[in-house]
């Protein structure tokens, strides 16, 4: 079943969404696809009806399972990348893991 981390970077944060399309994904790519990594999705969030942003920034992640998801982070791989955050956000970001529930 495929599963899904959801990556959240705070609305006040201070991003570079260049660096993070061209340089962090595809450093993603590169240490998780062996591992079960299937796609991914980069969301630029926009105020809501109420005027609040708590997020500017949301990566859907799709996996072949959670248990490729568990390699993923326990992989040498995945310190690199964890570290390389500070070079296009100035806050830490929000993971939610989990499966499909249901889909139109």
């Amino acid at each position: 079943m495929v599963a899904h981390a959801t990556v959240l970077y705070p609305g006040d944060a201070q991003f570079d969404l260049k660096y993070y399309l061209s340089t962090h994904l595809p450093l993603c790519e590169k240490g998780w696809k062996e591992l079960g990594l299937v796609d991914w999705k980069v969301i630029e969030y926009t105020p809501g009806p109420d005027g609040s942003k708590p997020y500017a920034i949301g990566a859907l992640l799709s996996w072949e399972s959670l248990e490729s998801i568990g390699k993923a982070f326990e992989a040498e791989a995945t310190k690199g990348i964890l570290d390389d955050v500070k070079n296009f956000s100035d806050k830490s970001p929000l993971f939610l893991i989990g499966n499909v529930a249901g889909q139109a």
